[in-house]
């Protein structure tokens, strides 16, 4: 990879780490646990490839860059379903994942 593209991944990855995190805030009450729960899966490190590709062919089309957010993060938080369900009892039951 070379450094342009590995600047514009981690441009990506911010981007999307701050969107995520705007759409999923921190809440208070009986509610907190579920919410937490959400931000850990889909806070969680990563590459945030998927968002990556979304920016990547927005560019292309020429979409404006800020329509793309919400969906760049609806494949993250798609993606991140995917790993917490995986690491269901009944699927995997493992203790850690990626060291978490």
């Amino acid at each position: 990879m070379n450094s342009e593209t590995a600047r514009r991944l981690s441009a990506a990855a911010s981007r999307t780490d701050s969107a995520l995190s705007n759409l999923l805030p921190s809440v208070e009450g009986p509610e907190a646990r579920l919410a937490e729960a959400m931000r850990y899966a889909a806070l969680g490190p990563g590459k945030r490839l998927r968002p990556f590709l979304v920016f990547e062919a927005g560019e292309l089309l020429d979409v404006e860059a800020g329509r793309l957010d919400r969906a760049a993060c609806a494949l993250e938080c798609i993606h991140a379903y995917s790993l917490v369900h995986d690491d269901l009892p009944c699927m995997d039951d493992d203790d850690l994942r990626r060291g978490r």
